[in-house]
């Protein structure tokens, strides 16, 4: 019976035969598909045209492919020509367990509910040049997953509703050293899927997701294993396995996808950001502090100190937090594994302090530091505050005996020395209510940009309701408009207005006064400049503030008025005139501080003040040293020198003279 088996040769060629003809058959059954489907041509115009357009060699080069898959085993149920309508390609029926993990992620959901943004298996993957993770070129390889998710993470319009948004991190995890690391090149940094998952991603809030905070440090420590272990062993990560949310994970301190190097100065594990903004966040936290009971003032203490300071001062070896905590195993002190603990804390100062010792490491901790928590430090600053205000205010007193000494004996040379007249009475009210007007504008407008500031505290201004606040800003701006309307209307309507106005229009001998002022003070020239009735200094400062009140004016009434003004000028009126009122109340604030105090306050010949602005009067010698033209020319009128110094010292007196000519 044995012979009427056929040849054990005969037996290879058949199986052969039937292998090589099963996969000639799915080839010559893409020949057909591909014959349309590799022609750009026949779909020239279509929206889709990508996606229908197959060349032979990418899909040969395709895993598909090379498993010798035909067209019909993805695309079932075709017929030529195809309908309108058919069935969409269920990559499950060969991945059951990707496709149930995928439709328990967030992304399957999103595409339950109708969502045409979802990805599908070929918006990850590919359509027809679907390769292996490992193949360099795959959608999925491990250094461009990050490219593949940027497709739809890098945008914010991700939902249904297009006002709700996504974030968007694709920028952030470019620059982080996950990023930066697997951008460079073939790297075992972690990407999207390392963290989120591959089929199974989900949202943080679900129990399952690599993402939950119960899991996060888990997920870490798939790459960063002995972290982890430090972490799951403090008490945040106790705290977070006990379901305690406000404890923090690894991402709320090194951050979710922008995680940078601690060397980084952006990085929140900077040594820089430690105690003020990284675990100051909690430890600073009066919420925190109080449902948790943790003790108070630890980041003040800590800031408060010659580390705080000296880390202010980007020093990189004075002590952190994480200096004493350690980065990851954060214990309480009585935890005898702790490195603040009675048995450790002496080895942890000793890390800086060679020579430190028990006592040593008492002196120092957050309490000792602490003046709430210190006794001694409470008395012992307590007495320093009274003996600051007693010492310095006596010294205050003292001088200012000895400062208003010297002012009133100037006053009373300057009133036994003959004198000119250089502002009468309406000029002397004039002054007064503009520096009143325009001290008091500085102080309540900067009082809102500056609020937290401590000659705001002082004053009483950073309590101060903004109501309040405003509609006292405002009335003084009205009143510094009120000002500048009786400006105008004394020089119109008054002889003096009309002479003084004239004295203070530029001209050309101002330039050359200015040059030869620079000249004498220079050493350059043994003769001073000898100017007329107002000099170049003031006419400069008189007609900055013509251009400053009416700036701010102009402005103050926009900003006062945000809705009438857009309505007749462009929208960027409001704006452009608020970065002008504050511009230009910076300007105007330093002129007066350097320029006009300089002359009235701190000018050698004038200090410690010029009372012309409260007598009217400018002293014979000064008239005669400074503003010698006008000197002369008032000489020249033809009057006995005596009789005018005396005349115009008595219309002072009486408040009368030119000022009440009639017009």
């Amino acid at each position: 019976m044995l012979s009427h088996w056929p040849h054990p040769a005969h037996m290879l060629a058949a199986v052969f035969g039937v292998a090589i003809l099963a996969t000639s058959l799915p080839a010559q059954e893409n020949r057909f598909c591909l014959a349309c489907h590799g022609d750009t041509a026949n779909f020239a115009g279509r929206a889709d045209s990508a996606r229908l357009v197959v060349t032979q060699d990418e899909f040969a080069g395709s895993v598909h492919g090379g498993f010798g898959m035909s067209c019909v085993t993805c695309h079932q149920g075709f017929e030529f020509p195809h309908p309108d309508e058919y069935e969409p390609v269920r990559c499950g029926a060969c991945h059951a367990g990707e496709g149930r993990e995928y439709v328990g992620s967030v992304h399957g959901y999103a595409a339950e509910r109708g969502n045409p943004r979802a990805p599908t298996c070929a918006g990850c993957h590919g359509d027809h040049d679907i390769r292996r993770s490992s193949d360099p070129e795959s959608h999925t390889y491990h250094a461009r997953v990050a490219e593949t998710c940027t497709e739809c993470h890098s945008t914010g319009g991700l939902l249904t509703d297009e006002y709700l948004k996504l974030p968007t991190p694709a920028l952030q995890y470019a620059q982080s050293v996950h990023g930066t690391a697997n951008g460079n090149g073939p790297s075992k940094a972690a990407t999207c899927t390392d963290c989120h998952g591959v089929h199974d991603l989900r949202g943080h809030y679900d129990p399952d997701s690599k993402i939950n905070r119960r899991n996060v440090s888990a997920t870490c420590g798939a790459c960063h294993p002995r972290v982890t272990a430090d972490y799951d062993r403090s008490i945040h990560g106790r705290a977070v396995a006990a379901g305690v949310s406000d404890s923090p994970t690894c991402t709320d301190c090194h951050g979710e996808h922008l995680i940078l190097h601690p060397d980084d100065p952006d990085a929140g594990t900077h040594s820089g950001h430690l105690a003020t903004q990284l675990c100051g966040d909690c430890h600073n936290d009066p919420v925190i502090i109080a449902k948790y009971s943790l003790q108070e003032e630890v980041v003040l203490s800590y800031s408060d100190s010659y580390h705080g300071w000296a880390t202010r001062r980007a020093s990189r070896t004075s002590a952190t937090c994480v200096s004493c905590h350690t980065t990851h195993l954060v214990l309480p002190a009585d935890d005898p594994e702790s490195s603040v603990s009675e048995g450790n804390v002496v080895a942890t100062c000793r890390q800086c302090h060679d020579a430190a010792t028990p006592a040593f490491s008492k002196s120092y901790d957050h309490r000792a530091a602490s003046v709430a928590s210190n006794k001694g430090r409470r008395i012992v600053r307590s007495i320093y505050i009274v003996l600051i205000i007693v010492v310095i205010g006596g010294m205050a007193i003292h001088n200012a005996i000895i400062f208003n000494y010297y002012m009133v004996e100037k006053r009373r040379a300057d009133a036994r020395e003959r004198g000119f007249l250089r502002f009468d009475r309406v000029q002397i009210a004039q002054h007064a209510m503009l520096a009143s007007s325009f001290i008091l504008l500085v102080i309540t407008g900067f009082a809102l940009r500056y609020p937290e500031a401590g000659w705001a505290r002082v004053m009483g201004l950073s309590y101060l309701a903004e109501p309040v606040r405003s509609t006292l800003h405002r009335a003084l701006g009205v009143g510094l408009i009120l000002f500048g309307i009786v400006h105008v209307l004394y020089i119109l309507f008054k002889r003096r207005g009309r002479d003084e106005f004239k004295a203070m229009t530029p001209n050309a001998t101002d330039a050359k006064d200015f040059v030869d002022n620079m000249r004498f003070y220079t050493w350059r020239s043994p003769n001073r400049a000898r100017f007329g009735r107002y000099d170049y200094t003031q006419k400069a400062e008189y007609w900055a503030l013509v251009w400053g009140t009416v700036l701010m004016a102009l402005t103050g009434v926009v900003l006062w008025f945000p809705a009438w003004a857009t309505g007749l000028f462009p929208t960027w009126i409001v704006s452009i005139s608020e970065t002008i009122h504050f511009y230009e109340a910076w300007l105007a604030t330093l002129a007066i501080v350097v320029w006009h105090f300089f002359f009235v306050l701190f000018h050698p010949e004038v200090y410690p003040m010029s009372w012309i602005w409260l007598t009217g009067k400018m002293p014979e010698h000064e008239a005669r040293a400074v503003h010698g033209r006008w000197y002369d020319e008032e000489l020249a009128g033809g009057l006995d020198v005596q009789n005018r110094l005396s005349t115009d010292d008595d219309r002072i007196a009486r408040g009368s003279g030119e000022a009440d000519a009639p017009t």
